[in-house]
């Protein structure tokens, strides 16, 4: 796991844990973009069976984390909440260089594992942290997932690109993600 350049304070658990509702929402809403953005990639890149394989896998999974997520929802008497943007997500999709289909590719591999990173984390803290056991035993299951999700995308992207590469681009990266972070208010949302 790549170490983030700023941990997820503490108090975010409170946060979220003071309206759940709203979290668990918005974490559907992120397990279903995840999907999407995964098959976004294989389509865009079916050249590349490797991560074309992955993709649709990865897509299938996440899709069924928004399943769990949603019967959680369901459970508690909710509903799916509106659409709306990650302002996390928006930072970090201005970051992506454009110029070149080479590091248009390498910069979405990189910032799909920096973000799986982020969601473990926040996923394990939720884990050890909140007061009922399903929510706990669900959160360490997703907190699993995604630190494989995590290598997927690195490996992914050290396929593809030379390790200095993916090595320089991903200290960028993490640097830049460290900072937003650290500017964004805390909220009960995923990012």
């Amino acid at each position: 796991m790549v170490p983030l350049r700023h941990p997820t304070p503490g108090r975010w658990v409170t946060v979220v844990a003071n309206d759940l509702n709203a979290f668990l929402k918005d974490h559907a809403a992120n397990e279903r973009k995840v999907s999407a953005s995964a098959i976004r990639l294989a389509v865009h890149y079916p050249a590349q069976p490797a991560l074309v394989e992955a993709m649709i896998d990865l897509g299938r999974e996440e899709l069924d984390h928004f399943k769990q997520v949603y019967d959680v929802i369901r459970a508690r008497g909710q509903t799916l909440g509106p659409d709306e943007p990650d302002p996390y997500m928006g930072k970090l999709r201005r970051l992506v260089r454009k110029r070149d289909e080479a590091e248009y590719l390498l910069d979405r591999l990189v910032i799909f594992g920096i973000v799986e990173a982020r969601a473990c984390e926040r996923f394990q803290m939720l884990s050890e942290r909140l007061d009922d056991p399903t929510l706990c035993a669900l959160y360490t299951d997703l907190a699993r997932a995604e630190a494989r999700h995590h290598g997927l995308f690195l490996r992914l992207a050290r396929t593809y690109f030379p390790d200095p590469a993916v090595d320089v681009r991903v200290d960028q990266l993490l640097d830049a993600e460290g900072e937003i972070v650290q500017a964004l208010p805390l909220r009960a949302a995923l990012h």
